[in-house]
């Protein structure tokens, strides 16, 4: 071998050198394998995890039980059913036109709306379950499943709907539940698309307190997504689901049933309180609508019913309406207070009063020398013109305000109406035109621009009962085992004289006035019928009948109120009677319903008809 070639030839030192370096090359991968493989095997073993359990298991929501809603007596008014919903698996859709060609006919629902549908649970991007379609009946379910295979990302879950047993009876007061709306979930980000809230009622100024909490659970899928069987896999709860918290009512459900009934077919409200502590008892108003229909898919039928012309979803007892003769206390104690009349002034009453070339018509010609007692009695509308051509409508207001007319009841539904009891400043505002004394005359009797709803007319009352204790009516008296105190009533201080002459003409109204028909001989009342005017021209008056009983010791106050029905004396006068009989127990061997035999004087003297002049043209 020559010397060149032993020269290429490595040397014992180089080969032990290349050996190091491989050696350390083969650990410094080995401890790089090492640490990676810690790193994913212990630092990222939870996250790899969870992602191996999200690919192997499904999100489905546990519908937390809405709290349920009971009247004073323990009676069920709203409350809760199991059912099945159709749903959707946002990231698990694909090919939408193709589902949705395939769910149509499933659910009976047109190719265009199950698209929308699916678009928006597609948009909303969740892992969680998007309901497609609640309530679903036992053929919708049958068809699925021989379709199942073809709809990845869709599957059936169960669910629960909120159900009223007592439907048209109680729905203005518990309002109804339905899907939140897109607007509504930009105001309540906490909330979810699909997610169901009160819309309306009870339902919707507690729907915090009523609805609870929503659990979730996982469910073993295969890779189609697919949950597998319950043989061979079962839900795992990760939240339990928080029910929602009960709600009592002071609503008394025979009282509530008895009103509904009383009204029948007519337009109107009936509402009942204890005047001692706000407490409503009965709140109906009809005609009125089937809550149920909210909770499922509404068909045309119950749209149809939805809009009638008779407005079903309008809440009179919440709405304002001219008042008619039941605001004359409020002229009576503005008088004696500004001193236009004295306790023992008696009063020369007509056929009317004229004033600025115009006359004021009373709905009866018959004169006489009325003392105040008599004028509340007889419902003279000449005797209250001549009170308030010593008063401005400032006057009126005052008392109309103390007694809880022109602001809110503070009874805890939403949508309730002010009413309005306007002043000279009022009308210079909205209609631009100056006060002029014939609408005080007007004001008077209750009548010119004046609104009264229905439950501050039972206020109203109310604060007559308690001699000017004027209590907020409130209808949550419980909410779980926290009992919810009674608002603060309001308290006018009255001058005693004064409100025993109010108390002795709402209780002569009663046992020998306009409102002969409510008298109950067992039990003694007190009251004011009324009929006010009011559009469209030629059309019946509105009747009101509001009362208190017993007069000494009131423990009831009513309101009864029937749209373009007559006279208060006979339209709701016989209406509230049968209300009071029902709550006090008092039986009657014939229906409380029927015509009360009033003596020949009471018929000859009238039922509660108001008569006014059309509003006088402008005056100086």
């Amino acid at each position: 071998m020559s010397q060149s070639t032993l020269s290429n030839q490595p040397n014992s030192e180089e080969l032990a050198f290349k050996a190091v370096v491989l050696g350390v090359v083969i650990c410094c991968a080995l401890g790089l394998l090492v640490v990676r493989l810690g790193w994913l095997q212990i630092l990222q073993n939870k996250h790899y995890v969870a992602q191996a359990v999200e690919n192997s298991t499904r999100v489905t929501f546990l519908r937390a039980p809405r709290g349920s809603i009971y009247d004073r007596h323990g009676s069920l008014l709203a409350t809760n059913k199991q059912s099945l919903s159709l749903t959707a698996i946002p990231n698990q859709l694909e090919n939408l036109d193709a589902l949705a060609k395939t769910l149509s006919p499933i659910i009976d629902l047109e190719y265009p709306e199950v698209e929308d549908r699916l678009l928006k649970a597609k948009a909303s991007n969740s892992v969680l379950p998007y309901v497609i379609e609640r309530d679903l009946n036992m053929d919708m379910v049958s068809r699925f499943y021989e379709k199942k295979i073809f709809l990845p990302g869709i599957d059936i879950l169960p669910d629960i709907s909120r159900t009223y047993p007592h439907a048209e009876m109680t729905a203005h007061v518990l309002g109804y539940c339905r899907e939140i709306t897109s607007s509504q979930l930009k105001l309540r980000p906490e909330r979810r698309m699909g997610d169901v809230v009160g819309q309306a009622g009870i339902e919707k100024v507690y729907d915090d307190q009523l609805r609870g909490t929503d659990g979730e659970q996982r469910v073993r899928v295969n890779a189609n997504g697919l949950a597998l069987s319950p043989e061979t896999s079962r839900p795992v709860i990760t939240k339990k689901a928080k029910p929602g918290l009960p709600i009592v009512l002071s609503l008394d459900l025979d009282l509530q049933r008895a009103a509904y009934n009383l009204l029948g077919e007519k337009s109107g409200a009936l509402v009942a309180a204890d005047p001692r502590s706000g407490e409503v008892l009965v709140l109906c108003s009809r005609p009125s609508f089937d809550p149920n229909v909210f909770t499922r898919r509404m068909t045309k039928e119950d749209r149809k019913l939805l809009a009638s012309p008779s407005h079903p979803l309008h809440n009179r007892a919440l709405s304002g309406f001219p008042p008619g003769s039941i605001w004359k206390p409020v002229t009576l104690l503005a008088a004696l207070d500004k001193k236009v009349v004295k306790p023992d002034s008696k009063i020369q009453v007509s056929g009317g009063i004229s004033l600025g070339g115009f006359f004021f018509h009373d709905w009866t010609s018959k004169g006489g020398n009325y003392n105040l007692v008599q004028c509340m009695q007889w419902s003279r509308d000449s005797a209250f013109y001549q009170m308030a051509l010593g008063l401005e409508p400032e006057d009126i207001k005052k008392w109309g305000n103390r007694m809880g007319a022109g602001r809110p009841t503070g009874i805890e539904l939403p949508n309730e109406r002010s009413g309005l009891v306007p002043d000279s400043a009022w009308k210079l505002k909205h209609l631009h035109e100056q006060w002029y004394k014939g609408n005080t005359l007007h004001m008077s009797i209750g009548q010119t621009f004046l609104q009264v709803t229905p439950v501050q007319a039972a206020r109203m009352y109310c604060g007559y009962a308690m001699r000017g204790r004027v209590p907020d009516l409130h209808l949550v008296i419980k909410i779980a085992e926290r009992q919810v105190p009674p608002p603060k009533a309001e308290y006018w201080k009255i001058d005693p004289v004064y409100m025993k002459i109010l108390a002795d003409g709402l209780k002569a109204v009663v046992e020998a006035g306009t409102a002969g028909r409510s008298r109950i001989p067992e039990l003694p009342m007190s009251g004011k019928t009324g009929s006010a005017e009011a559009p469209p021209k030629g059309s019946k008056t509105h009747g009101w009948f509001c009362c208190y009983a017993p007069s000494d010791k009131p423990e009831l106050a009513c309101c009864g109120f029937v749209e373009h029905g007559g006279h208060g004396g006979t339209a709701a006068a016989p209406l509230v009677k049968a209300l009071v009989e029902q709550h006090f127990g008092i039986k009657r061997a014939t229906s409380t319903l029927a015509a009360n035999t009033d003596n020949p004087k009471n018929k000859a003297k009238g039922k509660g008809k108001t008569k006014t002049a059309a509003r006088p043209k402008r005056q100086g």
